[in-house]
């Protein structure tokens, strides 16, 4: 067994390479004397003096860079070469190992490269006498590198020259040299007069590409399979399968050639690049990706394809953008001819190592028939949702057979199929109410998916049937008015609105005339409670931002392959909230619909008929116009002391009436009739007016004055429900009709006083 001396002037740094190859020099130290610290410095001292003897060592591993290191590197080299040592030399500095055998074996090379995990090979190999220093550059497979290089250099040398070439300078360019530590038979390059021919070169090339032939099982160990369209040079294979439709091809590719090779046994798949009688459609490149990406085919997805072709990858590339498979690995290309075939055939050839990897490196466009970005994004969103929500109807059956069909969309399944998302998580509603759905796409699935999601007690979801192809804006307006469109509307509570409904839409990118936009405005003049939510395939947030300020609830974006972070049970756990948010609001639909009873009250100088003076009562309307606005601001947010606020705003409206109507320093009304109440209070106040003009419910505002008595005193904690809110906003509302309606009221138009505080405080 040798013996090696390794001197480290640098103890810190051998540690830390050490630690990071988790290497410990002291299991050798049967062989191995680790000269470092103390001992380094003696024996280099030593060695400058050339007064050393490491007889005992066969192999001398030194730092390159050591203190007066041209005086020690020339002694330790004169002492390997006169003593026939092996010199190896390691420095930071060095970027390219060398290797020289011409008067004794050097080789110099990286530190980092010198203390990896090849160290820890070639010591290994030293026990039992199969060790090459060559292994410290190039590890356990050193024989393959040596060859593989000079390979690539001869390579580099023939793409540059067509001349011959200087012998001496070929051998220094390729590194020749090393050839000498591989046990084979390489070409023995013929030289004439110091040069060398480029035939020679070539025969030295092809010596080198065989001498990787001896790793590789023979042909009778391989079960390959040939796919084609008879038109390839050798059809000699195990099986094959000839390519041959006019249907279209990924449909044909998904149901027929992968059906079959899912029940065939191969170990590599050859596949004939052009299967077709147009080259350039290059359909076999189609059938590679298809197999990399079908599940249904399990492991064999990841076996070996290579690819038979007349042209080389660069001018394929050219062709087409589904080339980039050929620079992937564990795809190969081929030439068409008998002899490459075989030698193919004979290799052992390595499959795909890291699918991800694989998958990060490739990019499959969108089919061309594809209605734009926002086709893509609904059918993949319906195939999402319908799969964590396991919907199996009809029209998604339908949707996940074209999805698993087309390449492009069995790319977005893999590149989705280790998204972190449990079926557990999804939430359901907890609220009641009617729910209604508006978009083009209900019939291909939407509509079952969020009946399937919407499927619980109390909650009522129903869906628009229309047939929206080739229909305008113009076609859904009327559709408002003449068919069941309105009456749905005015029937939900929340409204699940499509922003884009017709062709036209993807015509423009003006906001406000998209189709949903349009019927988004007739669902605010129908009633402005009604809470909508938009579902979306656009990703521009000045577009999502822009929806905002259409007051709508919320909006939900359909899952684009783009939106690589999006997560699909987050998505439609977010829609279900959106949808219990609308439903906790639907009491603003109430709100808005009485409005509409009441309409322009405010509007009107309604206090005139009393007899009373413009100048003091004027103050008062102003007041009432601005109060009702308040109570509508109120309502419509999401304070969460909303309720409470809006009480103390109809309370506050009610006081302003009682200081148009009443005298309160005298207890009289208007009409100088007096009133009988204790301490004059403005629960008492509000009760005896209301009696005065015959309005019922006083009750009710009994208790919203003892509630805001309570609130603005601090007396106890107040709780104000949306259900109060409503009752009291009704029975204000009813309170400004009457006084509108008295028996005293002067001639007007009553059409034109009727009804909608909402001119005002819709928008």
């Amino acid at each position: 067994m040798k013996k090696i001396a390794l001197i480290e002037d640098r103890y810190p740094r051998q540690q830390n390479f050490l630690e990071h190859t988790d290497i410990n020099l002291e299991e050798y130290a049967e062989f191995l004397e680790n000269f470092t610290e103390e001992k380094a410095n003696t024996l280099l001292e030593q060695i400058r003096e050339d007064d050393f003897d490491l007889s005992d060592f066969e192999i001398i591993i030194c730092h390159k860079s050591v203190q007066n290191n041209t005086v020690v590197l020339s002694n330790l080299r004169n002492y390997c070469k006169d003593n026939h040592k092996t010199l190896v030399l390691f420095s930071g500095g060095i970027s390219v190992n060398y290797y020289d055998n011409s008067e004794f074996e050097l080789l110099e090379l990286n530190s980092k490269t010198f203390y990896s995990h090849n160290l820890m090979l070639f010591l290994e190999a030293l026990k039992s006498d199969r060790e090459d220093i060559m292994m410290l550059c190039y590890g356990e497979h050193w024989k393959q590198n040596i060859v593989a290089n000079i390979l690539e250099k001869t390579n580099i040398l023939l793409n540059k020259t067509v001349k011959p070439v200087v012998y001496i300078r070929f051998a220094n360019f390729v590194d020749l040299v090393k050839l000498k530590k591989i046990d084979y038979q390489f070409h023995q390059i013929t030289i004439e007069n110091n040069y060398i021919t480029i035939e020679e070169i070539k025969k030295f090339q092809e010596s080198l590409e065989n001498y990787f032939h001896q790793f590789k099982t023979s042909s009778k160990n391989n079960k390959n399979l040939l796919m084609h369209h008879k038109n390839i040079t050798n059809m000699d294979f195990e099986h094959s399968i000839k390519f041959d439709t006019d249907d279209e091809i990924d449909t044909y590719i998904t149901s027929d050639i992968i059906k079959e090779l899912s029940q065939k046994e191969f170990d590599t798949i050859f596949i004939k690049d052009n299967l077709s009688s147009n080259y350039l459609e290059l359909y076999g490149l189609r059938v590679a990706y298809h197999i990399r990406l079908s599940t249904e085919l399990g492991d064999k997805r990841f076996i070996p394809i290579v690819i038979i072709s007349d042209f080389d990858e660069a001018v394929l590339n050219g062709f087409s953008k589904e080339a980039n498979i050929l620079f992937t690995e564990g795809v190969y290309i081929c030439k068409n001819t008998t002899e490459d075939i075989k030698k193919f055939k004979s290799l052992e050839l390595k499959g795909v190592p890291n699918y991800e990897e694989f998958l990060s490196s490739i990019d499959v466009s969108p089919p061309k028939d594809t209605s734009g970005s926002h086709g893509i994004a609904n059918r993949w969103s319906i195939y999402r949702w319908a799969e964590f929500l396991n919907c199996k109807s009809e029209a998604i059956i339908k949707n996940k057979n074209e999805i698993e069909n087309q390449l492009y969309f069995k790319y977005l399944k893999a590149l989705n199929q280790n998204q972190i998302d449990e079926v557990a998580n999804i939430v359901k509603p907890s609220k009641k109410g009617k729910v209604l759905l508006i978009d083009d796409e209900w019939d291909k699935g939407w509509g079952d998916i969020l009946k399937t999601l919407l499927n619980v007690d109390g909650l009522d979801f129903s869906v628009f049937e229309y047939d929206y192809k080739d229909k305008t804006n113009f076609n859904l307006i009327v559709q408002l008015k003449y068919k069941n469109l309105q009456d749905q509307i005015k029937e939900a509570d929340v409204i699940i609105l499509d922003l884009r409904l017709i062709e036209a839409d993807n015509e423009h990118e003006n906001l406000d005339n998209y189709s949903g936009v349009k019927i988004l405005e007739k669902i605010h003049e129908i009633n402005a409670g009604i809470q909508v939510i938009m579902l979306t395939a656009t990703s521009k947030s000045t577009i999502l931002e822009q929806l905002y300020k259409k007051k709508i609830l919320g909006y939900i974006k359909k899952e684009h392959p783009d939106d690589k972070k999006m997560s699909t049970v987050e998505n439609i756990n977010k829609f279900v909230r959106l949808v219990d948010d609308g439903l906790k609001r639907k009491y603003l639909k109430d709100i808005y619909k009485s409005s509409w009873e009441s309409k322009d009250i405010l509007t009107e100088d309604i206090f005139s008929q009393y007899h009373l003076k413009k100048d003091f009562y004027e103050q008062y309307w102003i007041k009432l116009d601005k109060e009702a606005q308040n109570i509508f601001d109120i309502i419509d947010n999401t304070s969460k002391n909303r309720f409470i606020y809006a009480m103390v705003s109809i309370a506050s409206s009610l006081e302003t009436i009682l200081s148009i109507f009443i005298n309160e320093r005298e207890m009289t009304f208007w009409d100088d009739e007096s009133y009988d109440c204790q301490y004059n209070a403005l629960r008492c106040r509000v009760m005896k007016l209301f009696e005065k003009f015959g309005v019922s419910d006083s009750f009710d505002m009994k208790k919203l004055i003892d509630k805001r008595n309570d609130y603005l005193h601090s007396r106890k904690e107040v709780q104000v429900s949306s259900q109060e809110i409503v009752s009291w906003f009704e029975t204000y509302l009813k309170m400004l009709q009457t006084i509108q309606n008295s028996p005293n009221l002067r001639v007007y138009d009553r059409n034109n006083l009727l009804g909608n505080l909402q001119v005002k405080f819709n928008h």
